[in-house]
């Protein structure tokens, strides 16, 4: 399969990591912020089955998060995917 110029290439076993990385940032991110919404929104006292839903949407941002950090943490210090002869 041929590399796009100037792009990582589609056939690199990297590749699903590079591209997935940024997305599960973007998506811990909205989480994150649900998760201000949810605990603002339940100021007034709720029960505390919607105390366990806020736990859960915080934990799996965090979890998210930590595996898109992960991600990006193992592109940079393996250096760009290998693009093969050009």
């Amino acid at each position: 399969m041929q590399a796009f110029p100037g792009g990582p290439n589609p056939g690199s076993p990297r590749w699903p990591a590079c591209a997935i990385a940024p997305i599960l940032a973007k998506l811990a991110k909205h989480l994150a912020l649900l998760a201000t919404v949810l605990i603002i929104g339940g100021a007034s006292g709720r029960s505390s089955a919607a105390q366990i839903g806020i736990l859960i949407v915080v934990v799996l941002a965090a979890l998210l998060h930590s595996i898109a950090r992960t991600l990006q943490r193992r592109e940079t210090v393996s250096g760009p995917p290998h693009r093969g002869p050009s």
